[in-house]
């Protein structure tokens, strides 16, 4: 694996997020690119990925979500965009450029990944929703959400979007299945306890 490699896309697009993202990415940030970086390493190497495999899989994640420093709809095309430009400079071979794209489009929801590369980044991706951290973060995505349409959301609009979310998202490894499904569970059934609350 190329680690001298990852260090700089890391340096690359750390950088590019701190000068360009938008204030009002509260859970479009830093922080969440960081954390599917390192989830993605966790769920491949738990995946028993090749070194090479493993080296993808990571500078997909990192650049992920850079497509947001430009655009909300359609980011995952311009996020696929700076890694080929950026890949292609540092003579990276096509054919890594292309499976890493493929990871980096394959994040779109409503995700529909075609190997494993691209089932691990997906995972990654979402593994909040099978976290303990869950709240905080939902919260944060209902911030950033509200923001970009223009809009508030009921207390009642958003549990019922976040109930439909997590009733239509699966896990795809079997890691995230084993780590995340139990807790994603218990996330849900938070959800449909405050939901019956307010009626």
């Amino acid at each position: 694996m190329n680690y001298e490699l990852i260090e700089k896309v890391k340096e690359y697009v750390l950088s590019l997020l701190q000068s360009r993202i938008s204030s009002n990415h509260v859970y479009h940030d830093v922080d969440h690119t960081r954390n599917v970086a390192e989830t993605t390493e966790i769920i491949g190497r738990a995946s028993n990925l090749s070194d090479e495999e493993l080296e993808i899989v990571i500078i997909a994640a990192w650049f992920h979500d850079l497509g947001y420093v430009e655009k909300v709809e359609g980011h995952e095309e311009i996020s696929a965009k700076f890694a080929e430009e950026f890949l292609l400079k540092e003579n990276y071979p096509i054919e890594k450029i292309e499976k890493v794209k493929k990871c980096i489009l394959a994040t779109k929801v409503p995700q529909n990944p075609q190997n494993i590369l691209e089932q691990i980044i997906c995972d990654a991706d979402l593994s909040h929703l099978g976290k303990k951290s869950f709240k905080h973060r939902n919260d944060l995505f209902r911030e950033e959400f509200e923001f970009y349409f223009g809009r508030q959301l009921s207390e009642a609009e958003w549990l019922k979007k976040s109930i439909d979310f997590l009733n239509n998202h699966k896990f795809f490894t079997e890691f995230a299945r084993r780590e995340y499904d139990e807790q994603k569970s218990k996330n849900l059934e938070k959800l449909k306890e405050e939901l019956r609350k307010l009626s």
